[in-house]
């Protein structure tokens, strides 16, 4: 049995990680926390405040986890495996960024004009992946969070640049983003450059949020990775005559 830590996107919360619940939760731990200034959790969003406290999940976990990250919250579990990689068994993110675009600062000043409201009528549709049973779920998590918090996660985004650091990560890590999610195949090109070994995977007809479009396909994928690191443990432990090779450590 598998463990994974899901991070949510700014703006969203755990109920988006309901489908991957369903699917791996009769065989795998999931552990889907919720970020700082999201739902009932108490803000404000920073990315110090929510690398910390993803952190202290991981670390009050009997194993070395599977952490898993989609759009700001992909941001989040890059920051935390280098705090915590040595609890990590893999990193999976999908849709993150490492590096401001030219452009961010652009839509922030946009979105920090236009009514809380509006902004939920705006991104309803990408926060549900694009599916009707969504929806509701999608404009109440945005609503709970609020304007103020989803600025404050861009502006923290738009000021970090992690690329350099990231050559750091030594654990096996899968770098996703949807075909659809046009913007975001950049980011995920550096932030598979960035990481010694990662594995880059632009899936074909999903968006942003392809957890909740293709759900199915996200959980499966998420399985196959856990399985492919536990294989790749294994085989390094023969190799090197029974000696495990510790988490966190790069695999050569």
């Amino acid at each position: 049995m598998s463990a994974f830590v899901l991070i949510h996107a700014f703006g969203s919360g755990p109920r988006a990680w309901q489908p991957q619940i369903d699917a791996l939760g009769a065989e795998h731990r999931i552990i889907a926390p919720e970020l700082p200034g999201h739902g009932d959790t108490p803000g404000p969003l920073t990315l110090d405040r929510a690398t910390a406290a993803i952190s202290e999940v991981i670390i009050a976990q009997p194993e070395p986890v599977h952490l898993v990250g989609i759009s700001g919250g992909g941001t989040v579990a890059l920051l935390t495996a280098l705090a915590v990689q040595e609890r990590l068994a893999g990193l999976v993110v999908s849709g993150a960024s490492a590096k401001p675009a030219r452009t961010d600062a652009v839509q922030r000043a946009i979105m920090g004009l236009l009514p809380a409201d509006v902004l939920a009528g705006m991104f309803k549709g990408m926060y549900s992946g694009g599916r009707p049973e969504y929806v509701a779920t999608a404009v109440d998590d945005l609503r709970r969070a609020g304007k103020r918090t989803l600025l404050a996660g861009l502006r923290e985004l738009g000021h970090l640049d992690l690329l350099p650091r990231l050559g750091e990560i030594g654990v096996p890590t899968l770098v996703l983003s949807g075909e659809k999610d046009r913007p975001n195949i950049a980011h995920a090109r550096r932030i598979a450059a960035a990481v010694p070994g990662a594995e880059l995977r632009l899936v074909p007809d999903a968006g942003h949020l392809w957890n909740l479009e293709h759900p199915g396909l996200f959980s499966r994928t998420l399985t196959d990775f856990a399985a492919g690191c536990h294989r790749l443990g294994a085989r390094m432990g023969e190799l090197r005559g029974g000696y495990r090779q510790p988490h966190g450590m790069p695999y050569q």
